[in-house]
């Protein structure tokens, strides 16, 4: 089995994908987890270092610097020498591990590229989404107190990020999960046993008690703004899409 979990920065990717890992579904290993805990993720990011590099250079050759966090954002295409690597990284966990996955809020953006790769190398049938949303103010505010992104800015590239993740899911046949961050925070075991049951996997309770932090969200009040219109439909759709 193979647990892609995508969602926006600071939207609660971290803990799902800390709480799979420590479930037995491998999300990297020690060495591949970066950046270490910080202040902001003080558990961890659950980051496979091995995919986002490759994430960024996807998109650094399609001319986008992610670090820029600018709202307008290319399509990537992949060139031959990419492909090799994305083939060669998907071999390597595939042969080491029966269940694994990666995290990267970037793959919202190269996901149908990651899995034009599955379908190349015939594991796409393996393949799960588990996709992590978040209230877009509360992640503008989480993103201008890291990156000094004005809230407006911050909004648009939830949209972009979100957009992308969801229109990809919805024109897919991948088996996908749509689950609220504000709903793990409130009932973390609840929330986590749809998870396990979608992945048809066993979990520890214990584990997720233990691993989420109730109070790790400080950004759902602060500054506010009326949201764009299209970012108000947007939120609503992932609502239905969670409740379905």
């Amino acid at each position: 089995m193979i647990t892609i979990v995508l969602g926006m920065h600071r939207s609660g990717t971290s803990v799902v994908a800390g709480i799979l890992h420590f479930n037995k579904v491998i999300m990297g290993t020690y060495e591949t987890f970066w950046p270490r805990p910080l202040p902001q993720n003080p558990k961890g990011f659950y980051e496979n270092y091995d995919f986002r590099k490759i994430n960024d250079t996807i998109l650094q050759k399609s001319d986008y610097n992610t670090k820029h966090y600018k709202a307008t954002i290319p399509i990537p295409e992949l060139s031959k020498s990419i492909k090799k690597k994305m083939i060669k990284t998907v071999g390597r966990y595939e042969s080491k591990f029966e269940n694994w996955g990666w995290k990267d809020p970037r793959t919202c953006l190269t996901i149908s590229n990651w899995i034009g790769i599955f379908k190349e190398m015939d594991l796409i049938e393996k393949v799960n989404i588990v996709f992590v949303s978040r209230q877009a103010l509360s992640v503008a505010r989480s993103l201008k107190k890291r990156n000094a992104l004005p809230l407006l800015q911050g909004v648009n590239l939830w949209k972009v990020y979100t957009e992308r993740a969801i229109d990809f899911c919805e024109l897919s046949n991948i088996p996908t999960i749509y689950l609220s961050f504000e709903e793990i925070l409130k009932m973390p075991v609840s929330e986590c046993e749809k998870i396990f049951k979608f992945l048809s996997q066993p979990f520890d309770k214990n584990v997720v008690r233990d691993f989420v932090d109730k109070d790790i969200s400080t950004n759902s009040a602060g500054e506010s703004f009326d949201l764009p219109e299209e970012v108000v439909t947007l939120e609503n759709k992932i609502e239905k899409l969670i409740s379905a």
